[in-house]
């Protein structure tokens, strides 16, 4: 799966997955079945209502398209109001952001939007696809145009594998202050930094290494996660034989 990395002014390091051309087809098929099940909903609805056997025609199509209405403006709607993400992408864990990785703006989804008529609509979607699979990050027209891209947002467990790992060899500490810390602030201090880094915010984990500075008295001389993660590490090796 191809990455797009990120290095905030903070010098906090962030690894996106972008997501796959597999899940981003899925996304847009389960998509287009709730579209096309609002507007066969709504077609029977005004059937029943018996809209169709007014006599004035034009009253008839506009309200039809009034109603219909929101099934062309869906992406559009839905991305603006879940934060990059519709029906589909929610249940493919799938998001729209910048390519900064930070939260796309209306007007980037609107774009995407508007340029879905050249690179999904027209040739059948095979622009877009072409575009997905030349793009080193994974953007089609529309995402080219408003400056986005579509990551995953299932957390990567890759992390976890190495940061606060359980230390089974002797270390010396780094930070002899853990001695401060409880077990139970020590664990909330890992429960925020997970919290942190599933949201993909690096404001909450920088806020955090702030915080431990300063109820520690040290200077952090690493990024805010690697100063974290020792903290974490220290604190177990200090504590665990007691």
């Amino acid at each position: 799966m191809n990455k797009l990395l990120i290095n905030t002014p903070q010098n906090v390091k962030f690894e996106y997955n972008l997501a796959t051309l597999g899940a981003r087809i899925l996304a847009f098929g389960i998509d287009q079945l709730i579209i096309i099940s609002y507007i066969v909903l709504t077609v029977f609805l005004l059937v029943y209502s018996g809209i169709f056997n007014l006599s004035d025609s034009w009253t008839t199509f506009g309200l039809y398209s009034l109603f219909t209405l929101p099934a062309l403006f869906y992406p559009f709607i839905l991305e603006t109001f879940l934060s990059g993400q519709t029906f589909g992408k929610k249940l493919m864990h799938l998001k729209v952001v910048k390519v900064d990785g930070t939260r796309a703006t209306a007007y980037q989804y609107f774009i995407r939007w508007l340029c879905s008529i050249i690179d999904i609509f027209m040739g059948f979607g095979a622009i877009g696809l072409s575009a997905i699979i030349l793009s080193r990050k994974g953007q089609r027209i529309g995402d080219l145009a408003a400056e986005t891209t579509v990551i995953s947002t299932k957390v990567n467990t890759g992390l976890n594998h190495t940061l606060f790992a359980e230390i089974t060899a002797e270390r010396s500490l780094t930070y002899p202050q853990v001695i401060k810390l409880s077990d139970q602030e020590a664990n909330t201090i890992k429960d925020i930094y997970n919290k942190g880094y599933k949201r993909k915010d690096y404001n909450i984990i920088l806020a955090l290494a702030n915080r431990l500075e300063e109820l520690l008295s040290v200077k952090r001389e690493k990024s805010p996660e690697e100063f974290i993660d020792i903290i974490i590490k220290d604190h177990y090796a200090l504590f665990r034989d007691k």
